[in-house]
């Protein structure tokens, strides 16, 4: 399996709902320094950062967009972090997913929405 280098984003949105944004990148160095960028940003603008990590995963993700995220539909996924690698997996409602937890560092698990979609899972290609 190849594994990518991505950024996860997780907001709290003003409905107390989890948003998560991806950010593929080059490499670890290239995510980490643009974490610090976009955290500096995002707090500057009001934003409630819940967390930024830089983690591996095979799968890709539509481009955010700034101009659209407002209107833009809204996708339900169940994030697992396990070791590292951030996988997606996408669920009907957020009332599908289970309730977040947190099993240590290594283990990980959230339900959020997002309005990019999962495109594939480099993996299988």
């Amino acid at each position: 399996m190849a594994l990518g280098h991505i950024m996860l984003i997780l907001t709290l949105l003003a409905d107390g709902q989890l948003s998560a944004a991806f950010v593929s990148t080059a490499d670890q160095a290239e995510c980490e320094a643009r974490a610090t960028a976009i955290e500096a940003i995002l707090k500057s603008g009001g934003a409630n950062v819940q967390q930024i990590q830089c983690l591996r995963g095979s799968q890709q993700f539509a481009r955010f967009s700034h101009a659209t995220a407002s209107a833009a539909p809204r996708h339900a996924y169940e994030l697992t972090v396990h070791d590292g690698v951030l996988t997606a997996q996408p669920v009907a409602t957020l009332k599908d997913c289970p309730p977040a937890s947190a099993d240590g560092a290594a283990n990980q698990r959230y339900c959020v929405s997002s309005t990019q979609t999962l495109l594939s899972d480099t993996a299988k290609q």
